[in-house]
């Protein structure tokens, strides 16, 4: 099997047929950075810099310049080993970054909020769990698997929430709407995964955060760190949904705001009813309307690719943020 490793931390581990390299990654319990996983965020991006590679998914052309590619960058979660590879990827912390694990969970609640259900699960109690707010979970199923954010912060380590959107016959969620997964059930979880969390060493920066849909899940995470860790940036939250009670957790996010000293919400419904009485449209122009200059912000966007793909571009062209100052966890609906 070939050989990955990936510098400078000097990390190991073997990839199999027919798996790219952050897939092997994740087996073997190493979380590389990483979001979306479908060739669309682009944090999975390193240097090639022995080997050869096959690439074995399309990814778009935003993600990777040209000279970027000449350069020898190439995207983890598209990219097969053709034998042994060394890649370069200084964002890893190798030795220091949250190992993976694989635990039980016990179903603790479910709360059906129109599409949405919002599923808390209770943790083993010792050693306890780890993880970064913004962060997500694999939930291990008898024919597969499903990856959801969480939607809590780190200090509530002996309990995840998740919110999953229903999906007719898929292979997760029709057991919470039917109530076939009832309070007390055992599943098993795989993670921390993926590298969508709060820059720290930015301690300062104005915050932006993006959601559409569910993927406000994350973003409440990372809220719900800043309010326990009173902390004081002024932060602005947008939630764009289609119709109104696509703001599903309204109630939870603004007790969260309250917290806050420095905060700000906005949501935007892109298919308004007569009574509607706030912004409307996307969110991405909302943004551009509030803040001609984000030069000096971070921006963190969670939800459609399309809307991460606009959000970034325009924010980078537009407002002037730097486009290391956008940090993205962009996913495509699964069942």
């Amino acid at each position: 099997m070939p050989q990955i490793t990936v510098s400078p931390s000097q990390t190991q581990f073997s990839s199999q047929a027919n798996e790219t390299i952050l897939a092997a990654a994740i087996r073997n319990g190493i979380n590389l950075p990483h979001s979306c996983q479908s060739g669309v965020c682009g944090s999975c991006a390193a240097k090639l810099v022995s080997g050869n590679i096959l690439q074995s998914g399309e990814y778009d052309d935003y993600v990777l310049s040209a000279d970027e590619i000449a350069a020898g960058t190439i995207l983890l979660c598209c990219s097969q080993a053709d034998g042994d590879v060394v890649v370069d990827m200084p964002s890893y912390a190798g030795a220091k970054a949250i190992a993976i694990r694989t635990l039980p969970a016990r179903v603790a609640s479910v709360a059906i909020r129109g599409d949405v259900a919002i599923l808390s699960v209770a943790l083993p109690k010792a050693p306890p769990f780890q993880f970064h707010a913004g962060q997500y979970m694999e939930i291990l199923l008898k024919d597969g698997s499903r990856s959801y954010s969480i939607a809590n912060a780190p200090s509530q380590n002996g309990v995840l929430e998740f919110h999953v959107r229903h999906h007719e016959g898929g292979l997760f969620s029709p057991q919470l709407f039917s109530g076939s997964l009832k309070t007390g059930s055992i599943m098993r979880l795989r993670g921390p995964l993926g590298s969508f969390y709060l820059n720290e060493d930015a301690d300062n920066a104005p915050l932006i955060l993006l959601a559409t849909g569910t993927g406000f899940a994350p973003i409440k995470g990372i809220l719900q760190h800043l309010a326990e860790t009173q902390a004081t940036r002024h932060v602005h939250v947008y939630h764009g949904v289609r119709f109104e009670n696509g703001l599903y957790d309204e109630v939870a996010l603004r007790e969260l705001l309250a917290k806050l000293p420095n905060a700000k919400y906005t949501p935007v419904v892109s298919r308004p009813s007569e009574n509607w009485q706030g912004a409307t449209g996307h969110i991405t122009e909302h943004v551009l309307r509030d803040y001609a200059d984000l030069s000096a912000h971070e921006v963190y966007a969670c939800g459609s690719p399309a809307m991460v793909q606009s959000s970034k571009q325009a924010l980078v062209q537009q407002a002037k943020l730097p486009e290391k100052a956008f940090y993205s966890d962009a996913f495509t609906p699964h069942v």
